[in-house]
């Protein structure tokens, strides 16, 4: 399951290490930022993968498009722009839907252990009873369901740049950012959780490479 950030592109480069046959698929939710889909276009390219699924689900909206109107439902903390009501349980349903045609077995998600603390769909619990209702409906899984696997569940950011670079990801493809200019703004909740890992290693960030 590929966003275009940094997390999925490192379990990206994980499952490529450690599967032979490795697919990706992405959302198009209500506007997409264009460089998140660029970024997941370039980044299944370099990793060479089986097949690159892009599904368009037009009618999802981040809670920023759905309360637009209403800018103080926004302004309490940073990641209530990218929330979305019952996200994962319609993307890994969306996955399980095509795991099941495709034969795939291992669904790859990139929820890292931040994520839970406020994205109460990206708990390991929650993962867990998704895969117990997967157990129950896949029909044509000859009784061995798909199951989604969390690779970077225990592990915070720093960690998970340091996996990065282990598995030579190719970080100035990724984008984290949630603004629409041409680079990533050093602003928002994701820019600023990159740049504080980053600095806390004492690297620079590629996607920031190109700044003055």
């Amino acid at each position: 399951m590929l966003s275009g950030g940094l997390d999925s592109a490192t379990c990206l480069y994980w499952a490529k290490k450690n599967y032979s046959d490795v697919s990706t698929i992405t959302f198009n939710y209500y506007d997409r930022l264009e460089n998140e889909k660029k970024a997941t276009s370039e980044i299944a390219k370099r990793a060479n993968v089986s097949s690159f699924l892009s599904i368009d689900i037009p009618f999802i909206k981040e809670s920023s498009d759905f309360y637009s109107n209403k800018p103080n439902i926004l302004a309490s903390d940073g990641r209530w722009r990218g929330y979305v009501p019952a996200r994962n349980l319609i993307f890994y349903s969306i996955a399980a839907h095509y795991s099941e045609f495709l034969q795939i077995k291992w669904i790859i998600a990139g929820h890292n252990s931040h994520d839970g603390a406020f994205f109460k769909d990206a708990t390991k619990d929650y993962i867990h009873k998704v895969n117990s209702l997967f157990q129950q409906q896949c029909l044509l899984c000859n009784d061995t369901a798909y199951i989604i696997v969390l690779p970077l569940g225990d592990m915070d950011r720093v960690s998970i740049i340091n996996l990065a670079f282990e598995l030579e990801v190719p970080l100035e493809l990724t984008w984290s950012c949630h603004d629409k200019g041409t680079r990533h703004c050093g602003r928002c909740y994701s820019c600023l959780q990159r740049i504080e890992a980053f600095s806390s290693l004492g690297i620079r960030d590629p996607v920031f490479s190109s700044d003055p």
